[in-house]
């Protein structure tokens, strides 16, 4: 299981870039961390279909060596009950 920390929680969504969905793909899954808790876990069919389904532009990082990449936008509400918040919606 891959981890990722996010730190900013827009509108109820939480953003994690397409190459770190795709190493997760191949541990096994992501885990998306926000304010030290595993808020979210994402199995690697649910990630495939993230990254098939993606419509966001690409951006280019500002620090070397300027990766290009697509933010993949994860739902992620505090008020669902535990068992929704453990999968993809």
């Amino acid at each position: 299981m891959h981890k990722v920390k996010v730190n900013k929680n827009y509108n109820g969504l939480l953003s994690v870039r397409d190459y770190d969905c795709v190493k997760a793909i191949h541990n096994g899954g992501l885990a998306i961390v926000h304010k030290n808790k595993v808020v979210l876990e994402v199995s690697p069919e649910s990630l495939k279909h993230a990254l098939n389904g993606n419509t966001n532009k690409a951006n280019k990082s500002k620090f070397p060596p300027y990766k290009e990449y697509k933010l993949v936008d994860f739902r992620y509400s505090k008020e669902e009950n535990e068992d929704r918040q453990k999968s993809f919606l």
